[in-house]
């Protein structure tokens, strides 16, 4: 089972993603800010981490400096979830260490699939 860390300030979002995490047999662990998110990722040590790109406290490059900045975190692999993508903001999410950059809404194989590839079972 893995556990699998969102970040997002949308409860709904939050919800959703955690009963499908559920469903796919793992372990689901939320955060609604930035810094709720990094203090999680230190104290949980998920395996994949997948973050909203704007937050109300520091953003997805922001949360992937923060990480990729701790030796705790920098191996985590991080996915971007963003309802609209900017060419630059892709890059620059890429340019940080994200693994991957995803629009929402995320469809449910394609969260199987990210799992599957990235999860240390």
């Amino acid at each position: 089972m893995a556990k699998i860390l969102f970040i997002d300030d949308d409860p709904f979002t939050l919800e959703t993603l955690m009963k499908a995490v559920g469903v796919f047999g793992h372990q689901a662990l939320l955060a609604a800010t930035g810094k709720e998110g990094l203090q999680t990722a230190l104290s949980q040590n998920p395996d994949i981490i997948f973050t909203d790109m704007r937050l109300p406290d520091m953003d997805g490059i922001e949360i992937i400096a923060n990480l990729k900045g701790e030796p705790a975190t920098a191996d985590i692999p991080v996915m971007i979830l963003s309802a609209s993508p900017v060419m630059d903001t892709v890059e620059n999410a890429k340019f940080a260490g994200a693994q991957m950059y995803l629009e929402k809404p995320l469809r449910l194989q394609t969260l199987q699939e990210i799992i599957q590839k990235y999860a240390a079972e």
